[in-house]
């Protein structure tokens, strides 16, 4: 006897599904502090220190040219928290200036 068509639906549909992934969220807040820097407030990733990091976001006319294909994936070596010494947030396309930590958390 052939199951019904909806029973098999259900079947393939479970079969299928992927657990879904969590990520843990982050605090992020943005200023703009001149024509080209951005001030960022936000929470380390690995220990929650609250960190304010400037940085400059490179466009066209303050970056040099790059091999079509060739993607940008070397991270800034001087984005370390100040106090575990990993990196507390990923960010691609900017040079950063500065990255100090805040007395306190503003969350």
């Amino acid at each position: 006897m052939t199951k019904p068509i909806s029973e098999k639906f259900d079947e393939q549909q479970q079969l299928a599904e992927e657990p879904e992934q969590f990520f843990p969220t982050q605090h992020l807040k943005v200023f703009q502090t001149s024509d080209s820097g951005q001030l960022l407030i936000c929470e380390c990733r690995n220990c929650s220190t609250p960190l304010s990091i400037e940085v400059v976001f490179m466009t066209p006319q303050n970056s040099k040219p790059r091999l079509k294909g060739k993607a940008d994936s070397k991270q800034d070596d001087k984005l370390q928290c100040p106090n575990c010494g990993r990196v507390p947030i990923f960010l691609e396309s900017c040079s950063v200036q500065s990255i100090d930590q805040l007395p306190s958390s503003p969350w």
